[in-house]
């Protein structure tokens, strides 16, 4: 009997756990029995997690899914724009700029301050310089003289407080800027070695220097075998003097052998200068090396036509009227010219977008001379047309290095910060050129390798052994 009722008592608590089962499935389900579901599957029965006995800790929730979206970064304060130096204002940047007229000598180069103009808009078209605009002043020189020069750098300097020079001079005309004014100097040409040991560190230039050409021309003429294992006669210009340790040490590092350094005195008398290299070329017999190096190529290659010595001769320089005016035929003598690519030839390859920028911003210009016809780039070099596509190019190339420049300087630009940032710039992009860096102690941006060029009697000039 007691096991009767236990029994029923069992089965009594299971129905009615049961019940109570059932009704919070009802409960749960929300007691509408008129509602109807879209979809057939039925729903699971619902289960209460089992309640933690008094020393079991509750367990911890289970984590979400999803992660929580990342702090948004706080954005960063704007520097403010302040007159930071002279020239430098909360708005703008001014800067002197010269282009050479070479009218003289019989070329058309079109609209020579345009080339300038339309150069620096492509910067401030693109915001400027960490916001602030360029103001440019222009002035159009005579190719030849330092008097003009000298009166337009002391107007840009004193009249217009320009924070620095940005164009193209020769004849260590930019020494009113560097050297006089404390005035930092971009040019878009070559410099000196004399010029840049009085800058103060504050020149610079589109073009290699003259220790850079040469380096470059070493590396050139070694990787075609004339100089590894050769016998070297180094000729220098006694002014040039500080060029020599760079230069001997770069040949010997390509396994040359200096047999002896001759320097020479520069004289303005051409006969003067041809004796001079008649001694030396008299020495050079007596040597007899493999090789000669000569920074005045054409003047030593006369000296060896008219002593009948055919050593070869290596050199960078390809500017053919100083072969022709001093009766030079390059091709009476072995001589290994390498010189940089023509910017014809980047415009050529189409493999330069900086350069096709660069003169479509020009045409885009629609720049226009007193008779109302546009001027357009000559890319073609037709004769008939101003010949400006080389003084287009070389506005870009000395414009944007300058912005380049004064950009990494940032928004407190000085000469200090200005200086800092050419040492640290590294590798930077600028049109018609193949390699371009600055660096601390660089003065040229150009690290273009040099190029075989070869005499073409026809043309009288050089041309590209390729």
């Amino acid at each position: 009997m007691t096991t009767t009722v236990t029994l029923e008592i069992q089965v009594f608590k299971r129905l009615l756990g049961v019940l109570i089962a059932l009704s919070l499935i009802f409960t749960a389900c929300g007691g509408d029995s008129d509602s109807d579901s879209s979809d057939d599957t039925p729903a699971a029965p619902a289960t209460s997690a089992p309640e933690p006995e008094a020393d079991e800790p509750a367990p911890a929730p289970e984590p979400d899914d999803e992660e929580p979206a990342p702090e948004p970064e706080p954005e960063a304060t704007p520097v403010p724009l302040t007159a930071s130096f002279r020239g430098v204002t909360e708005t703008e940047i001014r800067i002197g700029m010269t282009s050479l007229d070479a009218e003289m000598f019989g070329f058309d180069q079109g609209d020579l301050a345009s080339k300038w103009q339309v150069a620096v808009d492509a910067v401030n078209a693109a915001g400027g310089i960490n916001g602030r605009m360029l103001v440019p002043y222009i002035d159009v020189l005579n190719v030849i003289g330092t008097v003009e020069a000298d009166a337009t750098c002391v107007k840009f300097v004193e009249d217009k407080m320009v924070f620095a020079f940005v164009g193209w001079l020769r004849e260590d005309n930019e020494l009113c800027y560097t050297e006089r004014n404390n005035t930092i100097a971009v040019n878009g040409n070559d410099v000196t070695p004399e010029a840049i040991n009085r800058s103060n560190g504050l020149l610079f230039a589109t073009e290699a220097t003259k220790l850079g050409i040469q380096l470059n021309l070493i590396a050139a003429a070694a990787a075609d075998g004339l100089i590894d294992g050769k016998r070297v006669h180094f000729s220098i210009l006694a002014s040039e003097d500080s060029l020599t340790d760079p230069l001997v040490e770069a040949l010997e590092a390509h396994g040359a052998t200096i047999t002896s350094v001759s320097r020479v005195t520069a004289v303005d008398d051409v006969q003067a200068a041809e004796a001079n290299h008649d001694v030396i070329v008299q020495r050079i017999a007596d040597e007899d090396p493999d090789l000669v190096y000569s920074l005045e190529p054409a003047l030593m290659s006369g000296a060896m036509i008219r002593a009948g010595i055919d050593i070869p001769q290596i050199t960078s320089e390809s500017d053919e009227d100083l072969y022709l005016n001093l009766g030079v035929d390059p091709t009476a003598i072995q001589l290994h010219v390498y010189a940089p690519e023509q910017i014809k030839t980047y415009w050529d390859r189409g493999d330069d977008p900086l350069i096709i920028e660069c003169v479509e911003n020009y045409n885009n210009a629609q720049i226009t001379d007193e008779d109302g016809n546009v001027e357009q780039v000559n890319v073609t070099e037709d004769p008939s047309q101003p010949i400006n596509l080389s003084l287009v190019v070389r506005a870009c190339q000395t414009v944007w290095l300058f912005a380049a420049i004064a950009t990494a300087a940032g928004p407190n630009l000085t000469n200090e910060t200005f200086l800092e940032a050419a040492a640290n710039l590294g590798s930077i992009d600028l049109p018609g050129m193949s390699a371009a860096s600055m660096r601390e102690g660089k003065i040229g941006a150009d690290d273009s390798p040099l190029v075989k060029v070869i005499w073409d009697p026809e043309k009288e000039e050089f041309v590209s052994a390729g």
